[in-house]
């Protein structure tokens, strides 16, 4: 509108730009989630055999962070942003307090099913990822009761409505407490990743140079084996 100032709100120029907007909204978001779980799918058999290829290298980026059997993690994970950065804007606004509700009960799934199944590769990854979603299920708690409370002093001023409901008489309680909740729990989930990297730390594996982490055994095409080694009897005999 900046750039035609001749288009005004609630005429039909107007109107067929909105159209037009409305359509590329939905079609960036919803065209990324197909485009990338088709991408995913179509990765299944040869990343589930080992047998990478040119689709699988050039989709790594998708999958090479977590476990094989949840490659396609990174399809759950990006719908979990859509629908916290966008979706819940579909409910209308009278409601806003319903998206809030809606927003916290998709972050408390998502860190059940993080906490539950732990895709990624790395236990550091993992600890990160449900500290984040519980960080951000927090934050979206506090907003809860901030709304509410607002509404209790918006309906009930000058009384004290809100301390008995809510046990906090000023917003600043509610803040400060959140606050230090999320605090807490970053502390605790700092404490429990330096402990889990310890322990990964204790046991002897092989890793790359490169990345610090274990080498992924894939096959190439037509290979059934990783290594072929072959022991003379006669030799190892002699040998002794």
């Amino acid at each position: 509108m900046r750039q035609d100032a001749s288009i005004e709100c609630g005429t039909e120029d107007h109107e067929s730009i909105t159209d037009v907007a409305i359509g590329l909204i939905v079609l960036w978001p919803v065209g990324s989630l197909v485009l990338f779980t088709s991408l995913l799918a179509a990765c299944y058999k040869p990343l589930q055999a080992k047998t990478p290829n040119a689709l699988t290298r050039a989709t790594a980026f998708l999958h090479r962070e977590y476990e094989t059997t949840y490659f396609w993690w990174e399809a759950v994970e990006l719908a979990r942003k859509l629908v916290l950065t966008g979706f819940v804007l579909l409910i209308p606004e009278e409601n806003a307090f319903l998206r809030l509700v809606v927003a916290t009960l998709v972050c408390s799934c998502y860190a059940v099913a993080l906490a539950v199944v732990r895709p990624y590769k790395r236990v550091g990854d993992d600890v990160l990822a449900v500290a984040t979603s519980l960080v951000l299920l927090l934050l979206f708690l506090g907003a809860n009761w901030t709304t509410i409370f607002l509404g209790i002093e918006e309906r009930h001023p000058d009384t004290e409505e809100a301390a008995a409901i809510l046990g906090f008489g000023k917003l600043n309680g509610v803040v400060n407490s959140m606050l230090v909740l999320v605090a807490v729990t970053l502390l605790f989930f700092l404490i429990g990743a330096v402990v889990a990297a310890r322990r990964v730390a204790m046991i002897p594996t092989i890793q790359l140079a490169s990345t610090k982490q274990p080498p992924e055994l894939d096959i190439g095409t037509g290979i059934t084996w990783h290594l072929f080694l072959s022991h003379i009897w006669c030799v190892a005999q002699l040998g002794g």
